[in-house]
């Protein structure tokens, strides 16, 4: 429930940011291109900040071997730390 609730107040900070930052631009004379600022500042931070966070809601791990194949590999290499007398 608080991932959730993170994801839905951070994407609606973005949202406001890209709201606020229209109205502003209504001040100067290029218009378009302040907001256009404005949107993409909000869309490309927001992708940024969602891949992160779901990135780190299921990180990627190793893979999990039992110890007789770890056994296994290292004593059949040639660059083992294992003494092979």
């Amino acid at each position: 429930m608080r991932t959730l609730i993170t994801f839905i107040v951070i994407t609606l900070f973005w949202i406001a940011f890209a709201i606020i930052g229209c109205f502003a631009a209504s001040r100067y004379d290029e218009k378009a291109i302040i907001r256009c600022c404005f949107i993409l500042t909000a869309v490309c931070c927001w992708l940024l900040w969602v891949s992160t966070f779901l990135m780190q809601l299921n990180p990627l791990i190793g893979p999990r071997v039992n110890q007789r194949v770890i056994y296994g590999m290292v004593s059949y290499w040639e660059n083992s730390y294992v003494d092979k007398d």
